[in-house]
């Protein structure tokens, strides 16, 4: 009954979001054609909410007469688990996405800020396209509430590694993030369209930038934690295509960001703008293919069927068709695009975006050249970190210093000369604490070296910039930035620590024996077992002997029930600077003990601080924007 009314639920909002289509098609020239088309939307969306529920609701009830339950949910799951299972498969996730593009729309709509009714009419327009093309696939090729007969007595299980508290926030707030950057794409086309492609857009279209925006990043740093001390691979970030799906669109809407700024104080960077608000929403859209097409096999995967990905392979090529056409036609010609003064802070911020650019553009190369080689000559090969942090560490050093510089640029003006004392005081400062930190710490390797000058000059210059500013409402307007470019200032930091003092061993070890690694000396200790509802647990307790310090671990593996599948839990204590991190898993031969994965992380929790201060920075920009522009 609860399966009926879901998928009537979907049925019902697809038919409001066409009377919507006909709404604004037949309507146009009426004034009050827009109360009547936001009613269908608003609707629609509540019907959308409805059916999402329900699925819930499904899961949590252990509803095997629905397909996706069965192949994704157990009795024996605790109900935390059942819950998550909803958007843990292809069909839930895909109604999840619809539910994020809908609640934007809605979110617009709803909005406090006056705008212009075609213009707020053409967005809920596009959004809406967006939307009922989606549900139709939906509907079609993925319905989360299908049928199965004879009804099941158990169903299979969700994958193990998914069965993790933070699996149940982390896709959501991805969703939030990358999905969520339709509405920019609606805002884009429909400003194109009703020839209001102009700085009154840039003022509008920024919060909605920032939120979403906010929303991956929290997204990206909850799955790089959760792949830490989840998979037992012992590092935040592996360049898995997958993991790269949300990058890309996050580096394409940072430069975003940026252009719109320079496109609301200089009336410039028209075209450009344009094309990364569309960039990005596609670029979000190659990631749910890649997800979902077959073309990957990755823990993060959702489905394996190539019928689905080609559909939505021709739903990127379109909307990408579509979109630029209307930009081709649509854009207005601005003379003075490309004249900037060459020390101003437009063009530092022009040039930071050429890098993102570039960026963006390695880990496109990086992530689907191996996909192309295999489909055109059945070749795998695999592109790992050793490509990226060789091609992009020397240019993210060189875009440190443009951070740095670029707010004490002025708009439209070249202050360099004004502020280079400010900046050889930076540099000054910054090369003597490098040097006491070669020193100290033995480590003169010339990458070593760039990346923690530039990373201090970084930070430097973000705390001097801000009390810099003598006007408190200058301070609140520039917080979001101070606390964006600390963050990332401290991530290269960290990652450049971690880079060049981190140790990790891989071996066999037995019950009793004592190991020596470099400084470490590794026991193992002890063992037991633990029975559990829906798997056995089998606990090792291992004392990590380093210098004067002792350090006792207890990593385990879990034989899962249903479905059965053996995975590692990691153990991890952190002694303020480093995590120590050990997983263990069944040797092959049993002669030879258990094996063990044993990495010490240097400077790691760096990495995590990171992450949240520039997600501050994007909810306190987001708040003032907000506040100001009572949106």
């Amino acid at each position: 009954m609860i399966s009926s009314f879901g998928y009537y639920s979907l049925l019902t909002a697809t038919l409001l979001s066409l009377l919507e289509i006909i709404t604004y098609i037949k309507n146009y020239n009426q004034k009050n054609y827009v109360a009547h088309q936001f009613i269908f939307y608003k609707f629609s969306f509540y019907f959308i909410i409805i059916s999402f529920i329900l699925l819930i609701i499904s899961f949590a009830n252990s509803d095997f007469s629905i397909i996706s339950v069965y192949e994704n949910s157990h009795t024996a799951k605790p109900l935390f688990y059942k819950i998550a299972a909803t958007w843990g498969n292809h069909e839930g996730s895909i109604l999840l996405f619809i539910l994020v593009i809908s609640a934007y729309g809605y979110c617009f709509i709803i909005s406090k800020r006056k705008i212009d009714n075609h213009l707020k009419a053409t967005v809920v327009f596009i959004q809406n396209i967006l939307l009922i093309i989606f549900l139709f696939f939906l509907l079609f090729t993925s319905n989360p509430f299908e049928k199965i007969l004879p009804i099941p007595n158990e169903g299979l299980g969700l994958n193990p590694i998914l069965q993790d508290p933070l699996l149940v926030i982390h896709p959501p707030f991805l969703y939030l993030g990358y999905v969520g950057f339709s509405l920019i794409f609606s805002l884009t086309l429909a400003a194109l369209i009703n020839n209001q492609f102009n700085i009154d857009w840039s003022k509008l279209a920024k919060n909605w930038i920032f939120l979403p925006w906010t929303f991956l990043t929290v997204g990206i740093g909850l799955g790089s934690f959760w792949a830490y001390y989840e998979l037992g691979w012992g590092g935040y970030w592996f360049w898995d295509p997958v993991e790269n799906a949300s990058l890309m669109p996050w580096i394409a809407a940072t430069a975003l960001i940026h252009s719109v700024l320079v496109m609301e104080k200089t009336g410039k960077l028209f075209s450009w703008t344009a094309i990364l608000a569309l960039l990005t929403f596609i670029l979000s859209l190659f990631g749910t293919f890649l997800v979902r097409s077959g073309v990957l096999n990755s823990v993060h995967a959702f489905a394996n069927d190539p019928e689905r990905g080609l559909y939505i392979l021709i739903i990127i090529s379109l909307l990408a068709f579509v979109s630029l056409s209307l930009f081709i036609i649509k854009i207005p010609k601005q003379t003075n695009e490309n004249h900037f003064t060459f020390l101003s802070r437009e063009n530092v911020i022009v040039i930071n975006n050429y890098f993102l650019i570039f960026f963006l553009t390695v880990v496109i190369i990086g992530t689907t050249y191996p996909i192309l080689l295999a489909a055109i000559v059945g070749k795998s090969i695999s592109v790992g970190p050793q490509y990226y942090n060789s091609i992009l560490a020397p240019f993210v050093f060189i875009f440190l210093l443009l951070m740095a510089t670029g707010p004490f640029m002025k708009w439209k003006q070249s202050a360099f000369f004004y502020y280079k004392n400010i900046f050889i005081s930076f540099l000054l400062l910054s090369v003597f604490i490098v040097t006491t930190l070669a020193v100290l710490l033995q480590q003169f390797n010339p990458l070593f070296l760039l990346g923690i000058l530039t990373s201090c000059y970084l930070i430097i210059s973000t705390f001097v910039d801000i009390f810099y500013k003598k006007n408190f409402k200058l301070i609140v307007t520039n917080l979001s930035r101070f606390f964006s470019h600390l963050g990332f200032a401290i991530l290269i930091l960290s990652i450049t620590l971690n880079y060049f003092f981190s140790k990790e061993l891989t071996t066999n070890i037995k019950l009793g024996e004592n190991i020596a690694f470099d400084q470490f000396s590794i026991q193992f200790k002890d063992s037991k077992t633990k029975n559990e509802s829906n798997y056995q647990e089998l606990f090792g307790t291992f004392n990590i002997k380093n210098e004067n310090m002792l350090i006792e671990l207890h990593p385990s593996i879990r034989k899962y029930i249903q479905p059965s599948q053996f995975t590692s839990e990691t153990s991890i204590k952190n002694n303020g600077m480093s995590d120590y991190y050990m997983a263990m898993d069944y040797s092959s031969v049993q002669s030879e003990g258990i094996g063990i994965r044993f990495y010490y992380n240097y400077f790691i929790r760096g990495i995590w601080l990171s992450f949240i201060l520039i997600t501050l920075g994007g909810c306190i920009s987001f708040y003032t924007r907000r506040y100001d522009n009572k949106i």
